[in-house]
């Protein structure tokens, strides 16, 4: 399917003339990235592969649960790989992604076809319709988007920034940089961040704890 490295061999031809960039780029960045560390957090790091295969079973689950093209999928959780992987897995199935950090791993108050969380705590999927989606159903959609609810109650979206940060974003040439996430990925600056650093190659050191309020350098190169 999408795992295909050759995407004219997957369904429906791979759609790879109107497929997203952003998608097809970071599937290339992910697959190809091998040992390189993509994440690192306390004890815990996960490689470029182990990022990729993460992010093969979790499009898998969501394939499963039956995610499909025009829904919306919220993704929970803090400041993991998962939060960023689960956005694109549900992008990749060609749903739209609203971020919402902070909560309990209780549904009830948030309208969603389907809630997933990222924290270890909560169930994978914490809520959702259960119904089934064939395997050629979506194959590399032709555009993403996520969206970020503000203070005031009104949502940013990205869609656009994806492709572009996908068109402009290109590996170190000293090699990867360790760059410092200290905003939220539920935020459109944290979650710029982190996209660049995998588009780029990057090691991502994740912050224990994400400040509510969001400074100006929401990502930063770490110390070695």
């Amino acid at each position: 399917m999408i795992w295909i490295r050759n995407l004219a061999s997957a369904p429906n031809g791979g759609n790879v003339g109107g497929s997203s960039l952003f998608l097809t780029r970071i599937l290339d960045v992910l697959c190809e990235g091998g040992d390189k560390i993509a994440f690192a957090h306390r004890s815990r790091s996960m490689s470029y592969q182990e990022t990729f295969d993460t992010l093969r079973r979790l499009h898998t689950t969501l394939k499963n649960e039956g995610v499909t093209p025009g829904e919306t999928v919220t993704v929970t959780g803090g400041n993991m790989p998962e939060t960023i992987l689960l956005q694109i897995a549900a992008q990749l199935r060609g749903a739209r992604v609203l971020h919402r950090d902070g909560l309990s791993c209780d549904a009830d108050t948030i309208e969603a076809d389907h809630v997933l969380s990222s924290d270890p705590d909560c169930p994978l999927l914490v809520e959702g319709r259960g119904t089934k989606a064939g395997e050629g159903d979506i194959v590399m959609p032709r555009a993403v988007e996520t969206l970020f609810p503000t203070d005031d109650g009104r949502l940013v979206s990205y869609s656009d920034e994806y492709e572009e940060m996908a068109r402009t974003v290109q590996p170190h040439p000293d090699g990867p940089q360790r760059v410092l996430l200290i905003a939220p990925m539920s935020h459109p600056i944290g979650n710029r961040v982190t996209v660049k650093a995998l588009l780029a190659g990057d090691t991502i050191v994740l912050h224990e704890r994400a400040p509510e309020t969001v400074p100006s350098a929401a990502g930063s190169p770490a110390p070695s």
